[in-house]
């Protein structure tokens, strides 16, 4: 034989047998997937090397995720370093002028959140609520009303005290003026009457006179409708208000009586948080009126959840088991799946493996031919 073919037959082996022999290993990383069985003796080097090792490589990307891709480092710089909050912020702003601008109703849309309480929920809800109130109520106890109204909120009464005199007299008017007004006053010359001895029967007949009754109810009228009433009962009801001020709320709630004050609450509850009628509201209804109040108070809300996230970011991480959770995922993830997708990624590296293999085979070749040429 020819030294030359020789030399080209040597390359030619050494090239095939580098490359397959990388292939071969290439592909004997995924296939077969299953154990092949001749008899009871299974062929060696089956399952491939990654579904044999299928369930060790889901539990090391579990740790690998856990322990090196999410930790509560690596979030903390993500959330410091990126526009996290701005974004977030940004997302609920959008969120809230969707609402704002839906034609959706509250239970429609609590329904589709599954956020709207049955009838159930719903006394649930108000007996939360109640419990709330009196609690906060309970921790003001020993506190003067001034303390805990608002200054707004006092400022408000204080100003509707002018205003309150006059509707109190011009009520009083009018029951005067009514036939159960007029009834009270008769009753009351009568009893004035049984006061006077043995003049009561003479005195009876007189002031029981319609005329006589009429004209005293006039009287009434007349005075109340006096300026100068409406100035003295303001000054004494500016006066009652400041001094009640100084009260503590354990004592403003014995003189209203503790049964009186939850009556209080149950009806402000009651006519206050009615299900039936928020449910029926339209979202935009509902929000508009709190849009601009609400949108203030983003920014320091997402402020805090940042905050809240970034304190309890560990504890939360270790609840959630990233490392079962990656490890179940990468387990029931199939191994040709598997396959497509590292090959997807890798396969030009692959080839040149294979290339690579050949090359150094054909190399191999040509060197085993220049001995043997050189042996003869």
């Amino acid at each position: 034989m020819n030294w030359w073919l020789l030399f080209i037959l040597q390359v030619v082996i050494g090239a095939f047998i580098g490359g397959m022999t990388n292939e071969l290993a290439i592909r004997m990383l995924f296939r077969p997937y299953k154990a092949i069985y001749l008899g009871k003796w299974r062929l060696p080097f089956t399952p491939g090397l990654i579904p044999k090792r299928h369930e060790e490589l889901a539990r090391q990307m579990g740790k690998l995720v856990e322990n090196f891709l999410i930790t509560p480092e690596g979030i903390r710089k993500m959330l410091k370093k990126g526009k996290v909050e701005q974004e977030v912020e940004a997302w609920i702003q959008r969120k809230l002028g969707e609402l704002a601008s839906s034609d959706e109703t509250v239970f429609t849309f609590g329904s589709r959140l599954g956020m709207f309480p049955s009838r159930e929920g719903q006394q649930v809800v108000k007996g939360s609520i109640k419990v709330y109130i009196e609690q906060k109520i309970g921790q003001t106890a020993h506190l003067k009303l001034n303390e805990v109204l608002p200054e707004r909120s006092r400022q408000m009464i204080m100003d509707k005290v002018p205003v309150l005199a006059p509707f109190l007299l011009e009520r009083i008017s009018q029951y005067v003026a009514s036939d159960e007004g007029t009834r009270m006053i008769k009753q009351m010359l009568s009893n004035l009457a049984g006061g006077l001895g043995m003049f009561g029967g003479l005195a009876g007949v007189l002031l029981a006179d319609e005329k006589i009754v009429a004209k005293v109810s006039g009287s009434l009228e007349s005075s109340l409708k006096n300026d100068e009433l409406k100035e003295r009962l303001t000054a004494i009801l500016a006066r009652e208000l400041e001094q009640l001020g100084e009260k503590q709320v354990d004592e403003v709630i014995h003189w209203l009586g503790e049964k009186n004050i939850e009556q209080l609450i149950d009806m402000i509850i009651e006519k206050m948080i009615d299900f039936d009628v928020i449910g029926q509201q339209k979202l935009q209804t509902v929000l508009t009126p709190l849009l601009p109040t609400i949108r203030k108070a983003v920014p320091q809300f997402v402020a805090n959840l940042m905050a809240w996230v970034e304190t309890n970011l560990e504890e939360g991480l270790q609840k959630l088991n990233l490392t079962q959770i990656a490890s179940s995922q990468v387990e029931a993830f199939p191994v040709h799946r598997l396959e497509d997708m590292i090959v997807s990624i890798t396969g030009k590296e692959l080839k040149m493996i294979t290339v690579l293999g050949a090359l150094l085979g054909g190399v191999i070749g040509a060197v085993q031919a220049v001995i043997v040429l050189f042996a003869k």
